[in-house]
């Protein structure tokens, strides 16, 4: 009886890691051309975190773990956009971006606040709880 327990409760987990891994891959995504950023971004009823980096910046790759259990924290209520500005110059320069990486908070359609440069993950917390709370306080943010 309690190898059948044992099997349960290891299919409950499995289960639920996917279930994680699939409201990760939705709510994590990148950006390939100004439709999506139109669909994706800007038409978007959550808070989107706009991610620009490049793909040869070492201040980038070590904020991305960073903001992806940022995202993932949020449990489907917010979303991040990555968006590599060699790949995407002209949309990453209609928004002013000149270092990377920058990151913007994004909800219906407008830019709320942005953050430049690397940052400890407790920095980007306080700065999303305090963006979401002033500008769209109809939006969830949850705080670890």
């Amino acid at each position: 009886m309690s190898l059948n327990r044992n099997s349960i409760q290891i299919k409950l987990l499995k289960s639920l890691l996917n279930s994680r891994k699939a409201i990760a891959s939705r709510t994590i995504f990148d950006v390939s051309n100004l439709g999506d950023f139109e669909k994706k971004v800007r038409r978007s009823k959550r808070p989107v975190l706009v991610n620009f980096y490049a793909s040869w910046c070492t201040p980038c790759k070590a904020l991305m773990p960073r903001l992806k259990n940022i995202i993932n924290e949020q449990r489907g209520h917010m979303e991040m956009a990555r968006i590599d500005v060699d790949e995407l110059t002209d949309l990453a320069l209609s928004y002013d971006v000149v270092t990377v990486p920058s990151i913007l908070i994004m909800h219906n359609g407008q830019e709320l606040n942005r953050l430049e440069g690397l940052q400890p993950s407790e920095q980007i917390r306080n700065w999303l709880a305090t963006v979401i709370k002033e500008n769209a306080p109809d939006c969830i943010f949850v705080k670890k």
